[in-house]
């Protein structure tokens, strides 16, 4: 016989959804995630979770079209792009190690 074997008019055993044991339903609380927890394990919903953004809005649009990138250099060779040769402007090909 446990702690809440007992009879109460209007009453029944249940166990909480947290530890396991034994209470009478009176004994027990739902929690904001809908568990029937005991009085030691019960816990109120953080007030960071009620939180909702909006979405968020630009402060200012921006006017300027996006420019096309120029790439401006002053050596003599290219680096592919697989970064095993190199390409001299005259077109021969170095072999990288």
């Amino acid at each position: 016989m446990g702690s809440s074997d007992y009879y109460k008019h209007g009453d029944r055993n249940a166990i909480c959804d947290m530890c396991g044991f034994k209470y009478k339903l009176s004994q027990l609380r739902k929690r904001w995630d809908g568990l029937l927890v005991c009085r030691k394990d019960w816990e109120a919903q953080h007030p960071q979770s009620l939180i909702r953004i909006n979405g968020e809005r630009p402060r200012w649009v921006e006017c300027r079209p996006e420019t096309t990138d120029v790439f401006v250099s002053d050596t003599n060779y290219l680096l592919l792009a697989d970064g095993s040769y190199l390409l001299l402007a005259d077109g021969t090909r170095i072999l990288l190690g």
